[in-house]
């Protein structure tokens, strides 16, 4: 008991909980984009340029969060992130323009973007000499991607079965969960700032790294083929036939199998080493989803079981590849993370608006393909060169 109510243990429920929740309502919306795209009257084009600003300018974000977040001694970051995401994501709903449908989600994202770099530090703070610290980790970001992949499904039922309205209630649940957190986590130990620097410095002294530069490109490819393989297969599943709750569902189960990657990947990491973790979760992909597309015209449930183990070989590495960034570049913990989980999934989301053209005139499942192939050519790169086993 004493050892549950140590404020390590406090610290990463408290922060694996908060993650849960954030990332719950990052993901709400996905399998209602198709709903969401017929109420504002516009076409897939659009919708993936509106999704991809939203992603874009909030992500952003994140490596300056990170670097304020060094410097600060309180909680504000994680309280207020949370609440911000769970009170303007929902309201996109009520929204009946572009324009405001793109501010409430921007302002939502936002608020992601302020949890994600401070939490993501903190982990490591609180577990700085513990030899588990990927372990820690990936349970971290595993939890946040299980929320992730409950929202679209929670979201399908919800709206089903109480219409699209009801999904105003769910902002309940994430100011209360704000509260919880604000209480049941430790307070942050004292220290001196460690980025004496402006953030500009910061940044220089970051990318002269080049295991940093490389860590980045592939979480940057890892966002883009997460981002778009959750956003365009409710698009795909739709012309097939299934409906919204099955859509959902498929989502889900997709990223809960992604987030049980995270959550084991320290074992993976343990027989393969780093590298081979990395170079796995790539280049097992492109023939996944090959054989998706072949199955999804002869068993369709077959198929999607195809699709859902993808999600786990797509997330297999998120944990790994946070943890040797943080590893390169210790001093500047928080902006480190912040590029790794926020400006790389807002690079990814550049992504989204180019896919979009290709799937509005080629066909959903090309785009599949394509982050497909270039997450091949990822995995091709880290076997050569293997930097994490340096």
């Amino acid at each position: 008991m004493e050892k549950l109510l140590s404020k390590e243990s406090r610290a990463i429920f408290g922060f694996s909980f908060g993650h849960f929740n954030v990332d719950l309502y990052a993901a709400i919306l996905v399998p209602l984009y198709p709903m969401i795209t017929s109420k504002l009257g516009i076409n897939l084009a659009s919708i993936s340029t509106i999704i991809a600003i939203g992603h874009l300018v909030s992500s952003m974000m994140q490596p300056l969060f990170g670097y304020i977040s060094d410097k600060l001694h309180h909680r504000v970051f994680m309280v207020w992130g949370l609440i911000l995401t769970s009170v303007f994501i929902p309201l996109t709903i009520k929204t009946n323009t572009q324009v405001l449908f793109l501010l409430c989600l921007m302002t939502g994202m936002v608020g992601n973007a302020l949890f994600h770099p401070q939490v993501s530090a903190l982990v490591k703070e609180f577990n700085k000499n513990n030899p588990e610290l990927s372990r820690y980790m990936g349970i971290f970001l595993g939890l946040g991607t299980i929320g992730y992949a409950i929202g679209p499904y929670l979201s399908t039922l919800m709206v089903e079965n109480f219409g699209l309205n009801s999904l105003l209630y769910l902002s309940l649940l994430g100011i209360l969960s704000s509260v919880f957190i604000y209480f049941f986590t430790p307070k942050i130990p004292y220290f001196d700032a460690k980025n004496k620097e402006n953030f500009t410095k910061v940044l220089r002294e970051i990318f002269k790294n080049k295991k940093c530069i490389y860590l980045t490109i592939i979480s940057i490819i890892k966002s883009a083929v997460s981002i778009s393989f959750g956003t365009y297969i409710p698009f795909l599943l739709k012309t097939k036939g299934f409906s919204l709750e099955t859509i959902g569902l498929v989502v889900t189960l997709f990223f809960v199998s992604g987030g049980l990657a995270t959550i084991f990947s320290s074992k993976f990491e343990k027989r393969l080493s780093t590298n081979g973790v990395v170079v796995l979760s790539f280049m097992s992909v492109l023939p996944l989803v090959l054989l998706f597309l072949y199955f999804l015209n002869i068993n369709k449930y077959f198929a999607c079981i195809l699709f859902i183990l993808t999600g786990f070989f797509i997330l297999l590495s998120v944990g790994i590849i946070l943890v040797e960034a943080q590893k390169a570049i210790p001093k500047y913990t928080g902006v480190v993370s912040g590029l790794m989980q926020g400006a790389s999934w807002g690079f990814g989301a550049l992504f989204l608006s180019p896919l979009g053209v290709i799937g509005q005139v080629f066909g959903v499942d090309k785009i599949l393909i394509i982050m497909a192939f270039i997450a091949f050519i990822a995995g091709l790169y880290s076997l050569k060169y293997k930097y994490l086993n340096e």
